[in-house]
């Protein structure tokens, strides 16, 4: 493959990127769904979804339900729930994942999961 072929190549590669980004960002937040998963005889505590909401709101986090998707507010928001767990003395491991909801909607979901305190 000549530089010009590879430069080419990378350009429609960067450009089909940026339209997946770009199409992602147009839909809409329909759902955030959290599932709490323990792993030991003392189980998670429940945060209510109007604490997490405002733990959101209050870090500056755009991931709300019927707000535009904006990629890096899962992870934000996945940071800010290990915090919630944090403050209430249980270590957690929060796994996330979006998936599409037709026509134009995702459903963000986000997996607690109790880390073991072992000894």
């Amino acid at each position: 493959m000549t530089p010009r072929s590879r430069a080419i190549v990378l350009m429609a590669v960067m450009a089909a990127a940026a339209a997946a980004q770009t199409e992602a960002s147009r839909l809409t937040v329909r759902s955030i769904r959290v599932r709490l998963i323990s792993t030991s005889s003392k189980p998670l505590v429940d945060i209510p979804q109007g604490i997490f909401a405002q733990t959101l709101k209050r870090k500056g986090i755009a991931l709300a339900v019927e707000n535009r998707f904006d990629e890096s507010s899962v992870e934000q928001a996945a940071e800010g729930l290990r915090g919630l767990y944090a403050d209430a003395g249980q270590e957690v491991r929060v796994e996330h994942a979006v998936s599409q909801m037709p026509p134009h909607s995702l459903e963000v979901s986000f997996e607690i999961i109790q880390l073991c305190t072992c000894h």
